[in-house]
């Protein structure tokens, strides 16, 4: 809903418009010459020839893979959601890299994998001896959240950097959903989801390359430490600031902060949090 295959599309449809000779919705433009524009958008699949939503997209990234040039464009809007998700990643992943290092086409490449951020950090985290990837960069759709209300709201602006978060259980909110499915998939993801992309790069071999970085948390850790933390922020704020001068506040906050970071030592959960 923030317009990212808004703007991806539009980018295939100003160059095609330019090259036939059209004006193209800007002040300016300087657009090279392209052989071809291959694009994976959408979701369909074909019953009558057993084709599936998933199949379909394979073959339609087959084609690119197999006919694009350094000389073509490159439209991909979402990659590998019909199967599971390590699958869909590793795929993803995978496809990413070809395109930049192999066929070296200029793409634009839209996903709701946070992990497939990482391909632009990745460059630092490589072996010396193994040549790093070049020519990737994230950038995101931005949104606010009012704190209050948790409202969200589309800004429909283009940003550099990778997306800090996802909005699908607020859209799952705007779709009235009943309010404990939104509490149990908040809970959910709350556990599972990790959206700093230093694990994947890592070379550190007890960690899973390529994983959805589940949180290694059992639900008894979650339960307890999340129960500490509700502590710890109700002490806070039942503290009367009012009746006290700045540096007991801060000596109060020291303190329990101090008393968290004990608590924590035996909760990788509390950890995490901190």
């Amino acid at each position: 809903m923030g317009g990212k295959s808004t703007f991806i599309r539009q980018v295939g449809v100003n160059v095609l418009m330019a090259q036939v000779g059209c004006f193209v919705p800007c002040d300016k433009a300087c657009i090279s010459v392209r052989d071809c524009i291959f694009a994976r958008v959408g979701a369909g699949d074909c019953q009558l020839r057993g084709v599936s939503t998933f199949m379909q997209e394979m073959l339609e990234t087959a084609s690119i893979l197999k006919g694009a040039t350094e000389k073509s464009l490159i439209i991909i809007d979402e990659l590998g959601r019909g199967t599971s998700t390590y699958d869909g990643f590793g795929l993803a992943w995978a496809i990413c890299e070809h395109l930049v290092e192999v066929i070296k086409a200029p793409t634009l490449f839209a996903t709701h994998f946070h992990e497939l951020t990482a391909l632009a950090h990745e460059s630092a985290d490589r072996e010396p001896n193994i040549k790093p990837i070049v020519g990737v960069a994230n950038f995101h759709v931005s949104a606010h959240i009012d704190s209050s209300t948790r409202k969200l709201t589309m800004l429909y602006k283009v940003k550099p950097g990778a997306c800090d978060q996802s909005f699908g259980i607020h859209v799952a909110e705007f779709a009235n959903f009943p309010e404990t499915v939104v509490a149990l998939a908040r809970e959910k993801a709350s556990e599972l989801e990790d959206f700093s992309p230093t694990s994947v790069v890592s070379n550190d071999s007890t960690l899973e390359v390529g994983s959805k970085r589940k949180r290694e948390c059992d639900s008894d850790d979650v339960s307890q430490g999340a129960a500490r933390a509700h502590q710890f922020l109700k002490e806070f704020y039942d503290l009367p600031m009012e009746k006290m001068n700045v540096r007991q506040v801060l000596e109060k906050i020291s303190k329990m902060k101090d008393d968290l970071k004990k608590d924590a030592v035996n909760s990788k959960w509390l950890q995490q949090l901190i």
